[in-house]
């Protein structure tokens, strides 16, 4: 695409735009400078509920008081689920929401992350148990997007659970057609859960997935993640979207993951889920080519059979996955989603 040129007027409107905003981030930082010469000595550790930008929301772990905060500089990218160090402000002036400062940031022991609209990654949750892959029949089943979320929870340790909402839009033959698709998954041990986040099937079975454990909500936009939240906690009213008829892709409602407690569960005792931005496309994580093949469980089994130990399963002889694949003992599907992965990564 030609690069498109600009104006005088498009160029000062332009430029007069981006020392707005530098001359807005200065005048953050320096109400945070001021805010660091007035703190208390106590420091306090906490769990992130959610972020906004330059502050965020936690969770005090002895009081259980949310707090708003502003974010120390040179701290990385903070996201839900991540525990943290903070502080009071002294002698805060009547009506200030920032009542404390994040002043630094606990060890991880996983993330999740995503491509923000440049192609970064941008970490989505951290020191998560689970991840619940929120599928759907419209928008369609994306078994692609679906072997990526796969493959980032194995290689971080995470149980994975496929999740299918909206079964309640089914008919019997849709469902039969669907059910083998999803028989891929459960073949090789993948659990599902089928459920409507409208008439409330299924949140029995996916209560006591969730109990005792953090959880985050991933998969496409208009699948329902936000749906099914508020079925599993009404109080929550998060807004939830819809699919677009036009392209029959769901439309982002979900701007900022926030964490929620299921406390008042009538089924568990305890459970926190994540409510993350939904997403059509998903990156992986600083992952090595080399690695992915653990990602996918039935292909890592294989390939201790092949010949050769670089082995790329492509086209080399005595593969164990590519014999694997001849005797249908994995999915042609999931080879192929195997080489998409590996071509896609740098």
């Amino acid at each position: 695409m030609a690069k498109r040129n600009l104006n005088r007027r498009q160029q000062w409107r332009i430029q007069k735009i981006q020392q707005e905003r530098l001359a807005r981030a200065k005048k953050k930082q320096g109400h945070l400078a001021d805010s660091l010469n007035n703190l208390e000595a106590i420091q306090y550790h906490a769990l992130v509920i959610s972020h906004f930008g330059t502050t965020l929301d936690i969770e005090d772990r002895e009081s259980g008081e949310i707090v708003r905060c502003a974010l120390r500089q040179n701290i990385e990218p903070i996201v839900c689920g991540d525990h943290v160090v903070w502080q009071h402000i002294k002698n805060l002036p009547s009506g200030e929401q920032i009542q404390g400062v994040v002043t630094a940031l606990e060890k991880r022991s996983n993330v999740l992350a995503r491509p923000d609209f440049t192609g970064q990654m941008k970490p989505v949750a951290a020191n998560i148990d689970q991840i619940l892959i929120v599928t759907s029949p419209i928008p369609e089943l994306n078994e692609g997007l679906v072997d990526r979320y796969l493959v980032a929870a194995e290689l971080s340790g995470i149980t994975a659970v496929l999740v299918l909402n909206k079964v309640d839009i089914l008919s019997a033959q849709q469902k039969a057609s669907l059910q083998q698709r999803i028989n891929v998954y459960q073949n090789i041990g993948y659990s599902f859960i089928f459920t409507s986040a409208r008439t409330q099937h299924g949140l029995d079975s996916l209560y006591q997935q969730l109990s005792e454990k953090i959880s985050v909500f991933v998969g496409q936009s208009g699948v329902g993640k936000s749906s099914l939240i508020n079925a599993l906690l009404p109080d929550a009213r998060i807004k939830e979207g819809n699919v677009s008829e036009a392209t029959n892709k769901g439309i982002h409602t979900t701007s900022v993951s926030r964490l929620y407690h299921l406390e008042n569960s009538p089924v568990v005792s305890s459970a926190s889920v994540i409510d993350s931005p939904g997403v059509r496309e998903f990156g992986l994580w600083n992952i090595d080519k080399n690695d992915v093949i653990h990602g996918f469980v039935e292909l890592q089994k294989y390939a201790q059979h092949c010949r050769f130990r670089d082995c790329k399963h492509f086209n080399e002889p005595d593969c164990g996955v590519l014999n694997a694949v001849r005797e249908d003992k994995i999915s042609q599907q999931r080879f192929e989603s195997y080489h998409r992965i590996i071509n896609s990564l740098n």
